[in-house]
């Protein structure tokens, strides 16, 4: 008796992890977005960033995308068909910018990335360590 409420119980969490497996396969869709460039370096003068940024991205499953960002200017954008896989935009920025590929029906989140804006480092004066003067 032990036995049998034992293979069954083993037969049911089986059948429940391979069920569970099926369906998350089915839900995992690989999304992958890259950008181009993915940093920029201010000028001492020149503090924000002016460029022109390319964004590609691929999908396993043939989704139409939307892409959003933080930036105040850039409002967001979504794909026309499903065989879109890039966006150049020209931006202006003095900071960070975060771009965001989520799925249009769904308004899952699929994957992101980050521009980096660094600043030049302000040349390092080097301190004089002894006194310009001498007594001999």
């Amino acid at each position: 008796m032990l036995l049998t409420t034992y293979r069954l119980l083993l037969a049911v969490l089986v059948l429940i992890y391979f069920c569970n497996s099926a369906l998350a396969a089915d839900n995992d869709s690989e999304a992958s977005i890259t950008l181009s460039p993915q940093f920029c370096i201010t000028s001492a003068e020149e503090q924000s960033c002016d460029l022109t940024v390319v964004l590609n991205w691929e999908i396993d499953t043939p989704t139409t995308v939307c892409i959003m960002s933080d930036h105040e200017s850039l409002t967001k954008w979504c794909a026309d068909s499903p065989t879109t896989h890039s966006l150049s935009l020209a931006m202006l920025t003095d900071k960070d910018v975060q771009f965001v590929m989520v799925d249009k029906e769904t308004h899952q989140t699929l994957a992101g990335v980050k521009l980096k804006v660094t600043p030049t480092a302000e040349p390092q004066v080097r301190r004089r360590y002894r006194n310009p003067w001498s007594l001999f």
